[in-house]
């Protein structure tokens, strides 16, 4: 039987988004917040989910939207427009096979800053999870897999595609994962977005299928937000469905005898 972990993805956009995401798990629909660090409302979201029993809290480390924690460092234009906003995912996976050393120490340091206001918040993070999985990177993944050693968190969301549970996953193999972290990675991970054109129960079926630890992913919203970053792509009504989505595949997962972590 599965081992599932249900991660809400994005906290910190939102005060009312953070506020969504609460109700999601005191409701039993959510087992896990990940937080990005580089967004106003990231304040509140460590100040509510801090005394949560039960929630596995976490950084989702960004490099794709907003702006860097680290403001008056170096400008670097292949990783920040002239606005110095992050470029987009297209622009950091393009440009991610021939970063220089002067961005990595930059980017090293930007994500250490992000994984440091959770503790500055009073936050220990429990996992690590990064923004449109840039850790896919053989670079940037050893910068995260770093930083999840020197926090000592319990896990880090897997990296390998080949892990990711799709509608057309024909391929799908277990998250390899070597001996010498100090740290978990699911076994296997899908994502509610993914699924929105399939019923339901297609993915409780798939997921029940497997054997070990399953990540599912989702990007919780409420019906309404006028506090929503304008800079995000993926905006508030999509987000709701997912919630709907995401409420209705862990009710058929439950009807088959599987709970959440």
């Amino acid at each position: 039987m599965p081992k599932l972990i249900i991660t809400a993805d994005d906290c910190g956009l939102s005060e009312a988004n953070n506020r969504h995401v609460l109700d999601l798990h005191e409701r039993g629909y959510l087992t896990a917040a990940s937080v990005l660090t580089n967004y106003p409302a990231h304040r509140h979201a460590l100040e509510i989910f801090r005394s949560c029993k039960g929630l596995d809290l976490g950084v989702h480390l960004n490099l794709t939207d907003g702006v860097p924690v680290t403001q008056f460092a170096p400008h670097h234009a292949h990783l920040l427009g002239s606005d110095r906003r992050f470029r987009d995912k297209f622009s950091l996976y393009l440009r991610g096979l021939f970063f220089n050393k002067d961005a990595i120490r930059w980017l090293r340091n930007e994500l250490d800053l992000q994984m440091r206001h959770c503790l500055v918040a009073g936050v220990e993070p429990q996992h690590i999870t990064t923004h449109h999985h840039f850790h896919t990177l053989p670079i940037l993944r050893e910068i995260v897999h770093e930083l999840a050693a020197v926090y000592r968190v319990r896990w880090v969301r897997g990296h390998d595609f080949r892990a990711m549970l799709t509608p057309n996953a024909f391929l799908l193999r277990r998250q390899r994962s070597a001996r010498r972290y100090n740290f978990a990675m699911p076994d296997y991970m899908t994502g509610i977005q993914g699924w929105m054109k399939r019923p339901p129960t297609e993915l409780a079926r798939q997921v029940a299928r497997l054997d070990g630890t399953i990540e599912i992913v989702a990007h919780p919203a409420p019906a309404r937000d006028p506090d929503f970053p304008d800079d995000i792509d993926y905006g508030v009504s999509e987000r709701h469905a997912e919630t709907q989505r995401l409420i209705q595949v862990v009710d058929c997962l439950r009807a088959q005898g599987i709970t959440l972590d």
